[in-house]
């Protein structure tokens, strides 16, 4: 690649970010200011963190493309799925078990990797848009039970955690919930890929 291609190259890295990406950062941004009015400070550094990776990520290089088989990935699902289930809730082996799968997604789904998509076809867009408007809806649901929490704090909360944790704390309902969460990922793993 010639000097002049560099500098260019370069240049566009240190430009202003997309605006999609910009949201998503400020997203991430939010999220992790509220989690620090909640004290939670596992959540606030994953939410930082995550939004510097977004930032940060634009100057790691694509790979070379290498295709994995869906087997591998139905199969890399179920047996996450199978661990995932045998671990107890909020345990350390289980924070750890779903950040390796989403770390695995990544990995897929760089530029570059098996299921890398080179555009984004019209369904895709769609799909995108669509998991966009759930996370946004699910943010301000969540920063709304929190607000509401505050304000009138011998009230019952509504996070989508205290919702789900009736179904979460007995066997078939969390097998059920990981389930659902490992399909939506190979889904959007398989949309991704334009396969």
């Amino acid at each position: 690649m010639s000097s002049r291609a560099n500098a260019d190259a370069a240049g566009r890295r240190w430009a202003a970010l997309p605006w999609p990406v910009a949201c998503w950062v400020t997203v991430l941004l939010l999220t992790g200011i509220v989690q620090i009015l909640r004290a939670q400070w596992f959540d606030t550094a994953v939410f930082f963190a995550a939004a510097l990776f977004v930032v940060v990520s634009r100057w790691i290089p694509a790979r070379a493309a290498r295709r994995v088989p869906q087997w591998a990935i139905l199969a890399g699902a179920a047996a996450a799925g199978l661990v995932v289930c045998l671990l107890p809730r909020h345990s350390v082996g289980m924070i750890a078990m779903i950040i390796a799968v989403g770390a695995g997604a990544l990995a897929l789904t760089w530029p570059g990797g098996s299921a890398a998509s080179s555009r984004w076809t019209r369904g895709l867009r769609l799909l995108g848009g669509a998991w966009c408007g759930l996370v946004v809806a699910g943010c301000l649901w969540e920063l709304a039970q929190f607000v509401l929490g505050q304000l009138h704090p011998a009230d019952p909360s509504y996070a989508f955690s205290n919702l789900l944790d009736p179904l979460l704390d007995v066997a078939p309902g969390k097998v059920l919930f990981i389930a659902a969460w490992l399909a939506c990922g190979v889904l959007l793993l398989r949309r991704g890929g334009g396969r």
